[in-house]
């Protein structure tokens, strides 16, 4: 049994899938870019060189992140074989083979948006202070290879597919924090930053299993699901005695709702000096959770039904009380079982895990390394990043990098920070790569800013001849 699907619809999601999408995550090259303050929110311990720095809103944090760990551009869309045109993978001139053997047993994109609205940091001695107002916004979304091969090729006589590895969570949230570092001893240095999260909206897939089987002789099919759906929404749902969803009404949300969802959460840190020119670094961000607990809203599907088809020989009959089809519709919400509730829930961050090392060539130059895990549903997603970085002039440091990341080896980044008096410009990419060969990108970073620094003199701070302000 192959059910077809309007082709142009599934392209664009790909396409839209594709050009949208990316984990949360930091831009890797900023890591070791000591002169830029962002680069201490990857690692607390890491203090800025400036004695003080200021952010405002909308001009001194934007970080963009877009990829999925699969697909490029040319998997999708693609020369046509037999003339001179541009095909999806959808089309018939194109192998669907081909297709299906760049993706993986599970398959994610993701979107991540951050932006600082306020913050500043200061230095007092050895220790180091900051706080930091921000708003952050993503959207993960995974999937089996067992969904895109069901819908470009059908089902087959005794297969069985999986979708259960179908997930999907957006969240978008405030978050406030205030961090301090400071040194254990002269080699150890460690860094602490807690969180409150403010819960704006958020929609997941708590858990999910879904599989269809077909019988040898494809004369039946079977379905079975266990789903459950979750978030917040200032919605009215009414439901059946069966449980399925008959109205939903709208309404608008009171000021005071906005902060009724809490969270907390923590990043820590530490750096050791190994010797004079090597350090090691370490941290845990974003481990924490937001309770959302207004406006909550949980949805669960559980059931299994058999397809056998339809009797039709009634409608030979003339038997006007009979309802083939309504019959098949009721006998699938019987197998059902929906249950809805107006609940909260937790929803935890995915947290990240960052491990460097850095190499102190010479005053003006050093290497370094950064391992990032991160974390989502259940599945682990690394990168590494390999990094050099040199300070020519003052006023001027410039990084470039290389990164294996989202199962691609083709990743180039660069950072770029430039200070004229107070005012600190930069932008940083793990991916600078995605402008000289796009159609085999599966990623894109961005972040870029001005920053108010002031106390930037090394040396004078060192001799204790410089304010903290000047």
């Amino acid at each position: 049994m192959k059910k077809k699907i309007n082709r142009i619809f599934i392209s664009l999601i790909f396409i839209a899938g594709i050009s949208v999408s990316a984990i949360a995550q930091e831009v890797n090259t900023l890591y070791y870019m000591d002169r830029i303050p962002q680069m201490s929110l990857m690692n607390p311990a890491r203090q800025p060189v400036c004695n003080f720095y200021l952010n405002l809103p909308g001009i001194s944090d934007v970080n963009l992140n877009a990829g999925n760990n699969s697909l490029t551009y040319n998997d999708v869309i693609m020369e046509s074989p037999v003339n001179d045109s541009l095909i999806t993978f959808l089309h018939p001139d194109a192998n669907v083979d081909d297709f299906l053997n760049t993706l993986k047993p599970r398959n994610s994109f993701f979107t991540q948006f951050s932006t600082t609205l306020l913050g500043f940091g200061f230095r007092d001695g050895e220790r180091y202070f900051s706080f930091h107002a921000r708003e952050k916004s993503e959207l993960k979304f995974s999937y089996p290879k067992d969904l895109i091969t069901f819908i470009t090729k059908g089902n087959t006589k005794g297969e069985a597919l999986d979708f259960s590895n179908l997930n999907f969570s957006t969240n978008h949230y405030l978050e406030y924090s205030f961090g301090y570092s400071g040194k254990i001893d002269q080699d150890l240095s460690f860094g602490v930053r807690v969180k409150y999260l403010n819960g704006l909206v958020n929609f997941q897939t708590r858990e999910s299993t879904l599989k269809l089987y077909t019988s040898e002789h494809a004369d039946s099919l079977s379905l079975t699901s266990d789903i459950a759906l979750q978030g917040t929404a200032p919605l009215e749902v009414a439901t059946d005695s069966l449980g399925f969803v008959e109205e939903i009404n709208t309404f608008d949300p009171k000021v005071n709702d906005l902060f009724k969802n809490p969270g907390f959460a923590i990043d820590f840190g530490a750096r050791y000096q190994v010797m004079d020119d090597l350090e090691l670094s370490a941290s845990v961000t974003d481990l924490g959770f937001i309770n959302y607990n207004n406006y909550g809203h949980r949805y669960t599907i559980n059931g299994q039904f058999s397809y056998t088809g339809i009797d039709v020989s009634s409608e030979f009959r003339e038997d006007k009380n009979s309802d083939p089809a309504g019959d098949l519709l009721d006998s699938l919400r019987e197998a059902t079982k929906l249950n809805y509730s107006q609940e909260g829930f937790l929803h935890f961050l995915g947290p990240q895990i960052f491990v460097g090392a850095d190499y102190q060539l010479t005053d003006k130059v050093d290497f370094g390394f950064l391992s990032r895990t991160t974390f989502f549903g259940g599945e682990v997603n690394q990168s590494f990043t390999l990094s050099a970085n040199t300070r020519p002039i003052p006023g001027i440091s410039l990084s470039a990098s290389y990164s294996v990341m989202n199962r691609a080896f083709n990743n180039l980044g660069i950072g770029i920070g430039t200070r004229l008096g107070p005012f600190q410009l930069y932008t940083v990419s793990d991916v600078v790569s995605a402008g000289l060969w796009p159609g085999h990108t599966k990623a894109f970073n961005l972040r870029f800013g001005l920053n108010f620094v002031f106390g930037c003199n090394r040396m004078q701070r060192i001799l204790n001849d410089e304010p903290m302000i000047r």
